[in-house]
């Protein structure tokens, strides 16, 4: 899950790999949830089964220490996969069974990168290969280098001839002050059509660079892309400023091409309304620098522990809550588009999704990303998840489309997205250091223990959560969140309905 602001909307590129199905038509507005005292006496048992007995440290613990990285498509995803279907069936869930879907290419890191400085010093890189780049030719890639200032289609223009056969560099500030989603989009775009030789992006400070991609549609670039620490660009900008600077770099990668990839779900059927579903899901892929500890492995924890404490309580909601964890998500949320377009036409009967994506820190509610009839369809359940500290309700944007709720939201379903802190999560996302020691088992137990319960609170409710809104409903959410310059550019390009 991507934080920054240009990765934010580098992320949108992702819709643009999907087929655009029909958004759900408009209803009125339905009444909102109610908790009966049966509900509240279950929610009762289930914190003290998830706060007493949770095993979601536990479940995090097996999946980033006992598998370790899972780049979608490598040995260690499909290794994961098979590992979360027996826990499913370890806990007596229904109709539990994985759902492929076809991604254009895997993609993983043969040998590590190598790059230096040849003029006018000599001086070795930090590097990675960044996601879905091809590999070099044979000894790799020697060019001059050029600094790309102002990604915006004039300022790239006004270096063309500069950009033309060199090694593109850019950075945060290439982008400007406050850019909106279409100039990132459009900036990147433009950016390749002028055909550097390579595209470069720039890291974090001290050796944090973090793994990424700039494309986003699960198929391999045109052109080699790698990122250098923020240190090495500033050096080579500051060389740029009195002169020519040649660089070497080799990326070796390993590719397969069109690759089934599975997404695995499992159930627990309602007791009143079986065919309405309230989904709880996570993404299972991560990056390989790392473990993908807190990325995403407390939120397929969180997923895992849910399924396993509803289950133990052995009084199963009204409606069915089936749990699923989506391949593809870092690649540009290529398993929850597979999903969606195939269970298109259950969508109406989706009373919510509910996805977890940001870290173990502390949970302190949901957000709702625009939806404020959502606001108050948590009102109702607000009191359950006081006493955890829980029950906070965020309507900022900022992730509208950054997980796994993306297409849902997109298509009218009501979705939660949990909302925590994130300034812990932001110096290791993507990151080498996202590895299980930067767990708090108390933190990812409370975060965990607040998806259980809201997502049985919303199943077991007699009303549905909230209602499924028009094309012309979410073109005013949108509008209203600040988001609608984003959605009409993909709009225009027909990402999106």
């Amino acid at each position: 899950m991507p934080t920054a602001r240009w990765t934010v909307t580098l992320c949108l590129a992702s819709l643009l790999t999907a087929q655009a199905p029909v958004l759900a038509q408009s209803s009125s507005a339905p009444a909102a949830p109610t908790v009966s005292n049966e509900t509240r006496e279950a929610v009762r048992r289930l914190l003290g089964e998830s706060l007493l007995n949770g095993k979601a440290y536990a479940f995090d613990e097996q999946l980033a220490d006992g598998i370790g990285p899972r780049l979608t498509g490598s040995a260690n995803y499909m290794r994961a996969a098979r590992w979360a279907v027996e826990q499913f069936k370890s806990f007596g869930l229904a109709n539990v069974h994985t759902e492929e879907w076809t991604i254009p290419a895997t993609w993983e890191p043969d040998a590590p990168a190598t790059g230096h400085l040849i003029s006018p010093v000599d001086h070795a890189l930090h590097i990675y290969s960044l996601g879905w780049s091809p590999s070099t030719p044979n000894g790799g890639i020697t060019a001059d280098v050029v600094y790309v200032s102002r990604m915006t289609i004039d300022g790239l223009d006004a270096q063309k001839d500069q950009i033309t056969g060199r090694i593109a560099l850019f950075d945060r500030a290439s982008f400007g002050d406050h850019p909106t989603i279409e100039t990132e989009l459009r900036g990147l775009e433009h950016l390749r059509s002028l055909s550097p030789i390579a595209v470069l992006g720039t890291g974090g400070a001290k050796g944090t660079e973090s793994e990424s991609s700039l494309d986003f549609s699960g198929g391999i670039t045109r052109m080699a892309q790698a990122q250098i620490g923020l240190e090495d660009s500033l050096l080579i900008r500051r060389l740029l400023a009195k002169g020519r600077v040649t660089m070497q770099f080799t990326l070796t990668n390993r590719i397969r091409e069109n690759v089934q990839i599975p997404n695995v779900i499992g159930e627990i059927p309602g007791t009143e309304r079986p065919d309405e579903v309230v989904i709880v899901g996570a993404h299972l892929d991560s990056w390989q620098p790392g473990t993908g500890a807190q990325d995403n492995g407390t939120g397929v924890a969180s997923v895992l522990e849910a399924a396993r404490a509803i289950q133990a309580l052995d009084r199963p909601a009204r409606r069915t809550i089936r749990f699923v964890l989506f391949g593809g998500e870092e690649e540009g949320l290529l398993g929850s588009h597979a999903y969606v377009n195939r269970h298109l036409t259950e969508l109406p009967n989706i009373d919510a999704v509910l996805v977890t994506d940001s870290g173990s820190q502390p949970a302190r509610g949901w957000y709702v990303m625009g939806r404020e009839d959502e606001r108050e369809s948590l009102a109702a359940i607000s009191p359950l998840l006081e006493g955890l500290g829980a029950n906070g309700v965020s309507s900022n944007p900022q992730y509208i489309y950054q997980t796994d709720h993306a297409d849902f939201d997109l298509l009218g379903v009501p979705t939660l997205v949990l909302w925590n802190d994130q300034d812990i999560y932001d110096t290791l996302h993507h990151k080498a250091n996202d590895t299980f020691d930067s767990v708090v088992e108390k933190d990812l137990t409370q975060g965990a223990t607040m998806v259980t319960v809201t997502a049985y609170a919303i199943a077991d409710s007699r009303e549905p959560f909230a209602a499924h809104l028009s094309a012309a409903d979410v073109r005013s959410m949108l509008e209203k969140a600040g988001e609608l310059g984003g959605y009409n550019y993909l709009k225009s390009i027909g990402a999106v309905p």
